[in-house]
């Protein structure tokens, strides 16, 4: 790769780049085989403000998105809008923001190595292999918040590098920072810690006389704006998703602090509560938590244990990738590269935000995480077949390199054999597919009966019934009300129209006329009159059975 000429590496930035436009964007409406309900939410939320101007529960043009009370950061929301509008209310408009985010993403990331290294083959190894990551391909592919967060992590922190030889970018630098805070929840916990970690990096070259006009603006006008964020942080938005998803809504400790305490003599003894409170119990937790980010099994084996978040039989990486990552390590310590503490930086608290919530490791929340071991990857393996070339003979060398690619090669054809044939047969309702097939049947039905009765056993069915019904906006929002808060933080909707959704009680509603229930194959007695039945993609296993009263 050093041995190209300037024109060829060119051209490749623009091989690799519409490789991952190409990786990313086929077949995008069919796979995921299914939206999921928080993509759902996304794409009628949309809808709801173009038809009306508010969302799904009627408020106007909001900062955070209610939805099933986890208040949804807004930023994807109002990138979908277009799409929503030029192409309808269907998947592609979903999805196709966060593809073209994932994709200038690699992009971005070799801008930034370059920046950072002053490398061209080390900036085409880094975009190659994000190209191809099984974890930033998966979640480029759906209408994820975490994915366009990542985009304006790695453009802030791009500008951030060019900052220090051209202070005028500091401005570009904080408002990239800002988008990727209004955008996901785990942000606003990385980027600050980001931030802090490079300006303690590079406290010498910020704190330059000549730079003080630009930053003196770059943090008022990010105080300002960061202002919103607070306020909405600290009211209901902000308790509540904490409450549903952090690490305190797991009792476990808390009981593993009681049976503790049981062993001994005293249990209310002053050394037994020293010794096991709740506390230590969290503390511990969180290191588990966040230390299992790294394990071998998540990174190289089997990855995220959320079936939505993984491909079956694969870790996060490449196991090729277990070569890599530890030599990309020991090269950087080695040589010392100038701005090498960056990924190590950036890798450290990549994980901090998805270790306080209780599900870890966790690779929807800690996305980030995927960027600097691409560059620690990358250098490791720069590294390498640099060593290859100057230690082996031309034949031999040669022969490495090729073999060496025909691994990848395979590697990254045995993820897209798995993504496209296997996972939606292995994982058949981790993408709630078969809905559209069933309101599209019920859509043409509807007519005949005065209730439809719905299991709520996938998920939020009322989402993506509002969603592939495109139920009027104004409507909804007059007929649909919250549930209460589960014991997660989350509510529902149980009821709009002749809706009605939750677990199927067969014996209390068989007496029913002109109603049809949808409900799993355990909910519907095969007695039944059943008029449909709903497979999953894998044609074998039962989604829905539908009956008439």
């Amino acid at each position: 790769m050093q041995k190209l000429t300037r024109p060829m590496k060119k051209y490749l930035v623009v091989i690799v780049f519409l490789l991952a436009l190409i990786l990313r964007v086929w077949k995008i409406t069919e796979y995921p085989a299914g939206l999921n309900a928080d993509e759902a939410a996304i794409g009628y939320n949309a809808y709801s403000l173009l038809k009306t101007g508010k969302d799904e529960f009627g408020h106007s043009w909001p900062m955070t998105f209610q939805s099933f009370n986890d208040f949804k950061p807004g930023i994807y929301f109002y990138l979908v809008l277009p799409f929503v509008k030029l192409l309808g209310l269907n998947e592609l408009a979903v999805r196709l923001p966060s593809v073209i985010l994932g994709t200038i993403t690699v992009l971005i990331l070799y801008l930034l190595v370059k920046e950072l290294f002053d490398s061209e083959s080390l900036a085409i190894s880094s975009m190659l292999l994000l190209t191809i990551s099984p974890w930033h391909l998966h979640f480029s592919r759906g209408g994820w918040e975490t994915n366009t967060a990542t985009f304006f992590i790695v453009t802030g922190t791009y500008f951030l590098m060019k900052a220090l030889k051209a202070p005028k970018f500091y401005f570009l630098s904080s408002l990239f920072y800002l988008l990727s805070l209004y955008t996901y929840h785990s942000a606003r916990v990385i980027v600050p810690l980001l931030i802090f970690g490079l300006v303690i990096l590079y406290r010498k070259e910020i704190l330059r006389k000549s730079n003080f006009r630009w930053i003196f603006l770059t943090i008022g006008v990010g105080v300002f704006l960061t202002l919103p964020l607070v306020f909405s942080f600290l009211g209901s938005a902000g308790v509540s998703r904490f409450s549903g998803v952090g690490i305190f809504a797991d009792t476990g400790p808390i009981w593993r602090v009681n049976e503790l305490r049981g062993q001994h003599q005293n249990p209310y003894s002053l050394s037994s509560k020293l010794l096991h409170n709740k506390v230590f119990a969290y503390e511990i937790a969180i290191l588990e938590n966040y230390f299992s980010h790294f394990s071998g099994d998540f990174l190289f084996i089997n990855g995220d244990e959320i079936q939505r978040n993984k491909i079956p039989e694969m870790g996060q990486l490449y196991l090729i990738e277990i070569v890599f990552l530890p030599l990309g390590i020991y090269f950087f310590l080695k040589n010392r590269p100038k701005n090498w503490e960056v990924p190590f930086i950036w890798l450290a608290v990549a994980p901090i935000a998805s270790s306080l919530t209780f599900q870890s490791p966790h690779a929807l929340r800690a996305l980030n995480m995927v960027i600097p071991i691409m560059i620690i990857n990358s250098y490791g393996l720069v590294n390498l077949l640099s060593w290859v070339r100057s230690k082996l003979t031309i034949i031999l060398s040669s022969l490495f390199i090729i073999l060496f690619f025909l691994f990848y090669f395979w590697s990254l054809t045995d993820y897209l054999h798995q993504y496209y044939v296997h996972y939606p047969q292995r994982y058949p309702a981790a993408w709630e597919y078969g809905f559209k097939e069933l309101v599209n049947y019920i859509k043409s039905n509807e007519k005949k009966y005065t209730k439809i009765y719905v299991t709520n056993k996938y998920d939020q069915p009322y989402i993506l019934f509002a969603f592939y019904l495109q139920y009027p906006p104004e409507k909804f929002q007059e007929e649909a009300k919250l549930t209460p808060r589960d014991k997660y933080g989350f509510s529902t909707v149980d009821n709009f129209d002749k809706y009605y959704f939750g677990p199927i009680d067969w014996q209390a509603i068989k007496s029913q006329n002109k109603t049809l229930v949808v409900g799993s194959p355990e909910e519907i007695p095969q007695d039944a009159r059943v008029v449909a039945k709903f497979f999953f993609k894998d044609g074998l296993t039962e989604a829905f059975r539908i009956a008439e009263l």
